[in-house]
């Protein structure tokens, strides 16, 4: 389970999302970034990561020919 956490520059409207899976996560911490939310982490691995520092774990995932 992964959690997608955006924030606006307000203090109020935080949106949090479920996602089954570490690609479904990437594609909506990107979509919120493109909606103009600044801030977006991304809860996993017991870890809280930037969205440059989740892709890095999918991107990490991979081996030769994946």
């Amino acid at each position: 389970m992964f959690i997608v956490q955006a924030k606006p520059r307000e203090a109020e409207g935080i949106v949090k999302v479920v996602k089954a899976s570490r690609e479904d996560a990437l594609q909506t911490a990107n979509a919120f970034l493109d909606q103009g939310l600044p801030f977006v982490t991304i809860f996993a691995d017991g870890c809280v990561y930037t969205v440059e520092e989740f892709a890095m774990t999918i991107i990490n995932d991979r081996g030769p020919g994946d």
